[in-house]
């Protein structure tokens, strides 16, 4: 990273452990909370999939923002589990949607269950994000909504397109719904509810913004990318992300007629055909360099997140926000 973007503080620098204690903290809350929650006939599903593994960069968002701002992390930890209880419910319907069977390692909610247990906790645990952050009062519990309206907007637009009309500009519009609202809104929040001002709340909007894309980009990368004789995450469900629609703007009339054929391959039946279409797909993409440009725009949006919130007083929890941003990178 460039000069400008030093992680230096003045409680000494950027300390892993610090983050690593807030998240643990965080973890520990959302125990505790799935604890009294132990008289629901979905007790068990909740705690299977809001106990399992996760970064829980939302909720971090959220207290970093807060305490960026001269907040306490104890007031604003409510909604910061609010935030990670969203983003768990939707993760539960996408992989129903997309008929997943594995999720952070794990088998996922309707496989283990069934698809109606796995849809009425996603619901219960959206149900319970509203119930903290009504703690709040009405503008907090507006900003959630919306941010969630939003993402099921991009969610929905994402199960909606044509190989031939989508462009980038589609792409970077459905990832503001699909990921970066539920971002942005998380840094509002904490910046707004710990009594930032409207420069700092703005700043720490940005930050959540452009982190959102960034990480979503990232993301993409990730799930095109797998082991031998095995279809990649983004290859298995029909939904098109950057490299792609790079890939297919940029390659030629034969080349592109190839795409779709191969993609046709992958979204029907898995067979020895749909194997070696990934296949074919992941060698174009490194080949005409799509992985490496979408790679550049994950860059481009990191400096863009920490840029945002240059202006902010230094301190150990903007720190750990710059090194959130920079972990995107590699």
């Amino acid at each position: 990273m460039k000069q400008e973007y030093s992680t230096e503080s003045e409680g000494g620098g950027y300390s892993s452990q610090y983050a690593t204690r807030l998240k643990s903290q965080v973890e520990a809350e959302l125990a505790k909370l799935v604890s009294e929650l132990s008289e629901l006939r979905l007790h068990p599903q909740i705690e299977y999939v809001v106990l399992s593994e996760g970064k829980r960069f939302r909720p971090l968002l959220l207290i970093l923002s807060a305490e960026s701002v001269g907040g306490s992390r104890d007031k604003v930890m409510p909604l910061a589990l609010a935030f990670e209880l969203i983003h768990t419910a939707t993760l539960i319907h996408d992989d129903i949607i997309d008929q997943d069977e594995v999720r952070r390692g794990r088998v996922t909610l309707h496989r283990k269950w069934s698809v109606n247990d796995a849809i009425l906790t996603g619901d219960a645990l959206i149900a319970l994000a509203v119930d903290l952050a009504s703690e709040y009062g009405e503008h907090m519990l507006k900003t959630v909504a919306r941010s969630a309206l939003e993402l099921c907007d991009g969610e929905h637009e994402d199960m909606s397109f044509s190989l031939e009309t989508v462009s980038e500009e589609w792409y970077f519009r459905k990832i503001l719904g699909k990921s970066a609202s539920l971002f942005r809104a998380a840094s509002y929040c904490g910046a707004f509810a710990a009594g930032g001002t409207p420069l700092e709340v703005h700043y720490l909007s940005e930050f959540g913004e452009n982190f959102g894309i960034a990480y979503q980009l990232k993301d993409d990368l990730l799930d095109l990318d797998s082991s031998v004789g095995t279809i990649p995450p983004d290859l298995r469900s029909p939904r098109l992300t950057l490299p792609l629609i790079n890939l297919y703007q940029t390659c030629g009339s034969a080349e592109k007629g190839q795409l779709k054929h191969d993609l046709q391959l992958l979204f029907g039946p898995r067979d020895s055909l749909s194997l070696a279409a990934a296949g074919r797909i992941q060698r174009i993409l490194g080949e005409a360099g799509s992985m490496t440009y979408c790679e550049e725009k994950v860059l481009e949006y990191v400096r863009k997140s920490i840029e945002s919130i240059r202006l902010l007083k230094n301190s150990n929890s903007k720190s750990c926000l710059v090194k959130m941003a920079e972990s995107l990178i590699g």
